[in-house]
């Protein structure tokens, strides 16, 4: 399969030359006239897809778009008994071209990207469920791009759309496709490739469209790029390239995506609705379109958005066939792209990153780890953190309050339910009322006294950790979640150095770069875990806790469950 340079524009029609017209003039007079007068008739005498009235006053001309529409409408009953699942019509902007126009002016004058030859893609849909984002309000209007080839920017900046909406509290705002048009990595109204505009837009951003308003519907050529609106930053920078039909159902699960496709059959060309099958329209791959979901009917079908206006199918919509594998449809499923959410940092306001480890939060100096590094997913409204693959979740502690951690995500659990303002620099809760994710100052830097089995974590001599019932100064911790030391009110440190069981743990001087020095309290099984010697725990050693010593992590051992007394 090879895919071209996405242009669908950028020709003005090719009229046969001679032929003989109905014997019933007056009837197809008529029928030619009220189309002339229809929303596609008028789109298509202002892109140049039939002649304007001037144009076509003379006897000569007339007769040729007489022929053109009676050969029109036997190409439309001729596709209505071949199709059945589909319904064709002469009700489209595209009934004054012959079939040749039509294919030249979807598929552009460029040379198709010199791509190597594809595979037919092998995963096959199996999805039984529906999904329709048009009814989310993340997905704008039909557009017109009009005879400009820019099918291309249309697709990406519908997508760009969608993707800012789920991500932004299903705001959804209009972008500016003249801007990806005449600014973008495309080649104007000479054609383009969607995924480029996507990465463009995560990189520079784009103005709205009200800033930077579409003024190329008329026009072959791409008006100068204007430098004149603030563009919006876009969250993602990566675009993820889903192929074959199951990977295609999973991608629009999560968000409307472009799809590339086949369009210059004649089945596209006279679509008005129904379902388009396999056979219908084949060749190579030079259109695109948004993906806005899928379902079944009579067949399982994939839902799109297309940029020809409203005058063409279901409203400016399409349904095409899935399940049939390979590259499905129209080819379909070869060539699919959609955003991927940045990871970013929550940051507290005395600039610590807030980070995960064993499914606790901590607030330390930035490392660049995935234990520090945040995605959000706009549908479900989930902030998943990059180590362990699970979901910021609040939930009630039972004292009146919230605790919050990262546990499994589920997509139907309230308690994962997050909304992102940047411009008020929060994360605010949706289910818990007027709940925002807060950091306590100072909370990496607590003196308390640490209690196991009865016992309260103490020192010997200033130099070994044991465990006393008494109650002395040197049972004061400082617990230092920014360098990941425990600390006596001397300072003294814990210190592991023998990874192994039966380890010797001492007291010795901090130091905020000695691995040995390094723990982390895991409050689901209130385990102080080694941080660098993996596996290991703070162990008290034996009932009397003469001595602590190094032991391999096990949650049901008291001996290793420590409380934070005060």
């Amino acid at each position: 399969m090879v895919r071209t340079l996405l242009l669908s524009g950028g020709a003005l029609v090719a009229f046969a030359n001679s032929f003989a017209v109905s014997d019933d003039r007056a009837s197809l007079l008529e029928e030619l006239d009220a189309w002339k007068k229809s929303e596609p008739g008028m789109y298509a005498a202002a892109n140049g897809f039939a002649p304007r009235a001037t144009e076509s006053a003379d006897a000569s001309s007339l007769d040729k778009e007489l022929q053109l529409f009676a050969d029109a409408k036997a190409t439309v009953a001729k596709l209505n008994t071949k199709y059945p699942h589909a319904t064709f019509s002469v009700a489209t902007p595209f009934t004054l071209m012959t079939n040749e126009a039509f294919a030249k002016w979807v598929a552009g004058t460029r040379t198709p990207k010199n791509v190597t030859a594809e595979a037919a893609p092998t995963s096959v849909s199996t999805a039984t469920d529906t999904v329709d984002w048009t009814a989310s309000g993340c997905v704008g209007p039909v557009k017109n791009q009009g005879s400009c080839g820019d099918c291309y920017a249309f697709a990406a900046t519908g997508a760009a759309e969608s993707a800012y909406c789920l991500q932004y509290d299903r705001k959804l705002v209009l972008f500016s496709d003249q801007q990806t048009t005449s600014c973008g990595p495309g080649y104007g109204c000479s054609g383009g490739y969607p995924d480029h505009s996507l990465k463009w837009m995560g990189s520079n951003g784009i103005c709205t469209m009200d800033s930077y308003p579409f003024a190329n519907a008329g026009l072959a050529t791409a008006l100068p790029c204007k430098q004149e609106c603030a563009p919006i930053q876009m969250p993602w920078r990566d675009v993820a390239m889903p192929k074959g039909e199951a990977l295609i159902e999973k991608a629009l699960a999560q968000m409307p995506i472009v799809l590339e496709l086949s369009a210059s059959s004649q089945a596209f060309q006279y679509y008005k609705g129904g379902i388009l099958t396999a056979d219908a329209c084949t060749g190579t791959i030079n259109h695109a379109v948004l993906g806005v979901g899928y379902g079944t009917a009579e067949l399982p079908y994939f839902r799109l958005k297309n940029s020809w206006s409203t005058g063409w199918g279901e409203g400016g919509y399409a349904r095409i066939q899935r399940g049939v594998g390979g590259g499905s449809a129209c080819g379909v499923a070869y060539y699919t792209m959609h955003p991927v959410y940045s990871w970013f940092n929550i940051v507290t306001i005395n600039n610590l990153v807030v980070s995960e480890y064993y499914s606790s939060l901590y607030a330390n100096p930035k490392s660049g780890s995935k234990n520090e590094q945040w995605t959000y997913d706009g549908p479900t409204r989930q902030i998943i953190v990059g180590s362990n693959k699970q979901c910021l979740d609040a939930y009630p502690n039972g004292a009146g309050g919230y605790n919050v951690h990262t546990y499994a995500c589920d997509a139907n659990n309230n308690n994962q339910k997050w909304t992102v303002d940047p411009s008020n620099h929060r994360i605010m809760h949706e289910t818990h009322a007027n709940l925002c994710l807060a950091w306590i100052a100072r909370s990496n830097e607590k003196v308390v006294v640490i209690n196991v089995a009865g016992l309260a974590m103490t020192t010997y001599d200033n130099e070994a950790v044991s465990f006393s019932g008494a109650s002395t100064e040197s049972m004061e911790w400082w617990v230092n979640n920014a360098d990941h030391t425990i600390r006596t009110v001397h300072n003294k440190c814990i210190d592991a150095f023998e990874p192994k069981n039966g380890g010797t743990v001492h007291l010795y001087d901090c130091d905020g770069s000695n691995a040995n020095q390094k723990w982390i309290f895991d409050p689901a099984t209130k385990q102080f875990r080694h941080m660098t010697h993996q596996g290991f725990c703070l162990d008290m050693g034996s009932a009397n806790g003469v001595r602590a010593h190094l032991w391999t992590c096990d949650a049901a051992n008291t001996f290793q469950q420590f409380y934070y007394a005060s």
